[in-house]
């Protein structure tokens, strides 16, 4: 059973060895995450330009490939991979 989701951003771009930048939110900032996919995918629907200046301050210019909501046990497999949490917006 999933019990959280996450905003998770693929930017555009690969690295030599097939890597992608994954920036992963913290929504919502008092504890962190959704609690079911309908409201992560709402706060991506009413939240474009907030999104859109997170990216822009971590990675410039480059565009996103995909921003999606992320089951929390999709998140722990990234983090395991040696990913990093993005900052909150």
């Amino acid at each position: 059973m999933v019990k959280a989701w996450f905003i998770v951003a693929i930017m555009s771009g690969v690295y030599t060895d097939g890597t992608k930048d994954i920036f992963i939110f913290k929504h919502p900032v008092d504890h962190g995450h959704f609690h079911n996919a309908y409201m992560c995918n709402k706060f991506i629907g009413d939240n474009p330009f907030k999104i859109a200046k997170a990216l822009v301050n971590q990675y410039g210019a480059r565009p996103p490939e995909r921003i999606a909501c992320v089951p929390e046990e999709t998140v722990e497999m990234f983090m395991e991979a040696g990913g990093k949490r993005g900052e909150k917006t």
